[in-house]
């Protein structure tokens, strides 16, 4: 049996995720995209998971240091022209921890909480799947079919949850007893990078109130200043303030 690899954000679909993968009969290897730039209760939501599920999280870590590594070696806010952040706090580090695992086609696949329902851009990548259909790394991401990667780019991934709604993925939780990320009732409805520089306006209203949240609103306000002082308007975004 190959090895399932569940990768964890702490979030409500990636946890569901693990259940299932558990529910199956497997023992999954769980792994975390760390930034450096969730929030503390994310941070200890993952660490109830692994008491309540039996389960170890690995953490991959980036070259940058974290979130605001990447943003002062870069100087630009990513944005859905130019969303470099996921590439280089994640993917990168993901190809890496593969490798060094050992992980390929023949001996694992991937299991993601990617929903159909979660945006308009994944109904329209994910909307025909099925949780039976199997693809690859590749699919998900052209980074992974670059030659020095191409082989990890054919590990096999499946979307256990494509087609659930947001009701049903919370129901599930509630059913098991589950710990649920509590970010969720502070009124967010995506509990990844906090917030998400991609995020729609409520949810930087939502960090904007939390101490967390404020703090790292803060140092990108400065950053965005810093730039625009050194002449370098064309590469950043406006934060939300």
């Amino acid at each position: 049996m190959k090895t399932v690899i569940v990768p964890v954000s702490g979030g409500k679909d990636s946890q569901v995720v693990l259940s299932l993968a558990l529910a199956a009969g497997h023992k999954p290897v769980c792994v975390h995209q760390n930034t450096g730039y969730d929030h503390p209760l994310t941070y200890q939501q993952m660490l109830e998971m692994e008491a309540f599920y039996g389960v170890s999280i690995e953490h991959t870590h980036n070259r940058f240091g974290g979130m605001f590594g990447f943003l002062e070696h870069a100087k630009y806010f990513p944005n859905s022209a130019a969303r470099g952040c996921t590439q280089r706090l994640k993917q990168e580090p993901f190809a890496d921890w593969l490798t060094a695992k050992g992980f390929t086609a023949e001996n694992s696949e991937i299991w993601f909480g990617m929903r159909s329902d979660e945006s308009a851009n994944r109904a329209d990548k994910y909307g025909t799947l099925t949780p039976d259909d199997v693809f690859s790394l590749g699919d998900i991401a052209a980074f992974y079919t670059e030659s020095k990667r191409r082989e990890l780019g054919k590990i096999p991934c499946r979307l256990p949850i494509v087609d659930w709604n947001t009701e049903k993925v919370f129901a599930y939780l509630i059913s098991e007893g589950a710990p649920i990320n509590p970010l969720y009732t502070k009124g967010h409805h995506r509990v990844g990078c906090y917030p998400c520089l991609l995020a729609r306006k409520a949810e930087w209203q939502a960090a904007a109130k939390d101490k967390t949240g404020a703090e790292h609103l803060r140092r990108m306000i400065s950053l965005e200043d810093e730039w625009a002082t050194n002449g370098n308007p064309r590469k950043f975004i406006k934060v939300h303030r």
